[in-house]
């Protein structure tokens, strides 16, 4: 039994399910709304199925470029631990579960319908959107654009009260997140997606790992491009609050340091040199390897701007708990599955 347990969450890749939860959590915060420990269960709860059936459809989907990368031979589909049609079931599941505490903690119309705009959206960058030309790129950042926002409805009366400067933020930060994401992942699989003819930006601008990656080779100044625009994004609170927008909400903040709150100094001192070092650090000759563990690291950097994102209402503490939960969750999760809190090329 707990050998089969393994194999489903492997399946749905839920070692990092709390990455998806936070950012409908972080979205619901995004509104001013303060969570209840019921809500935030909730969007734990949520957060964890609809990653899972993100993760293991995209293995169903995925099983042939899978079955062409030695170091995927243990999936467990490509392995054959799994079968298809148990694969499939356990992705009803997932719906079906998902569902089921939606319709009991946020009977909002508008919510259910970016849940189910959401998990619509999964599916088809699961399916399609690998294949079809700058739809590898969007879809997932689509994808969990619409995750935020579901998690901002979800906790307001209607859709005017959920739409702050401050959502709109989380949002297009969450977006872009996912499109660097991809950006790296496309790297990361060019060889592959070649063989496949998958058409990422990777492979339609020429990338191969045994090529050396200058500042202004397209690879980088693509990458240079996405976080530029991520940065905008962050900065979005800053605007409306020191430029006086009235005509959309901004969660209230309190000055700690020349008149400038917690989240101002972090989008100084950490969002821009953090977001900048990261493309700097693209340049050279790269493996497989090391694009996973490029992703891993831009992921681990990015997120912690985005916990803080909600600094404002829910303090430097929680923040630093949003922050911390999806890694936390990751240790004891990898160590439930492979026996160990990490696993190399994972």
């Amino acid at each position: 039994m707990a050998r089969i347990i393994r194999n489903y969450m492997q399946l749905g890749r839920v070692f990092s399910a709390m990455l998806t939860a936070g950012i409908a959590i972080i979205g619901a915060y995004s509104t001013g709304h303060v969570l209840t420990p019921s809500e935030f269960m909730a969007f734990m709860w949520l957060g964890f199925w609809f990653h899972a059936f993100g993760g293991s459809y995209n293995e169903l989907c995925d099983i042939e470029l899978d079955s062409m990368v030695d170091e995927l031979n243990k999936k467990p589909l490509v392995s054959g631990a799994v079968s298809k049609i148990q694969a499939m079931s356990f992705i009803l599941m997932t719906v079906f579960l998902g569902a089921l505490v939606l319709g009991f903690m946020f009977p909002n119309l508008f919510a259910i319908l970016f849940w189910v705009l959401s998990y619509s959206t999964a599916a088809y960058y699961d399916a399609r959107g690998k294949y079809t030309p700058y739809m590898f790129e969007l879809s997932l950042g689509l994808c969990f654009l619409l995750w935020a926002l579901f998690g901002a409805l979800a906790v307001s009366e209607n859709l005017h009260s959920s739409l702050t400067i401050n959502t709109l933020a989380v949002s297009l930060v969450i977006f872009v997140f996912a499109v660097y994401i991809n950006w790296g992942n496309a790297m990361k699989d060019a060889p592959t997606d070649r063989t496949l003819k998958v058409p990422t930006r990777a492979v339609v601008w020429g990338y191969n790992h045994d090529k050396k990656l200058g500042f202004w080779s397209p690879h980088v100044l693509y990458a240079l491009l996405i976080k530029l625009v991520l940065i905008t994004a962050f900065s979005l609170p800053l605007l409306a609050r020191y430029f006086y927008f009235d005509f959309i909400p901004t969660l209230a903040s309190k000055p700690v340091l020349f008149s400038l709150d917690i989240y101002s100094l972090l989008f100084i001192l950490y969002v821009i040199p953090s977001q900048i070092w990261i493309v700097v650090r693209a340049r050279g000759r790269h493996d497989r390897e090391w694009w996973t563990d490029y992703i891993v690291a831009d992921i681990f950097l990015t997120w912690f701007a985005f916990s803080f994102m909600v600094v404002s209402l829910v303090g430097v503490l929680w923040s630093l708990a949003l922050f911390c939960l999806p890694f936390v969750w990751f240790l004891a999760t990898t160590t439930m599955i492979y026996g160990k809190p990490m696993r190399v090329g994972l």
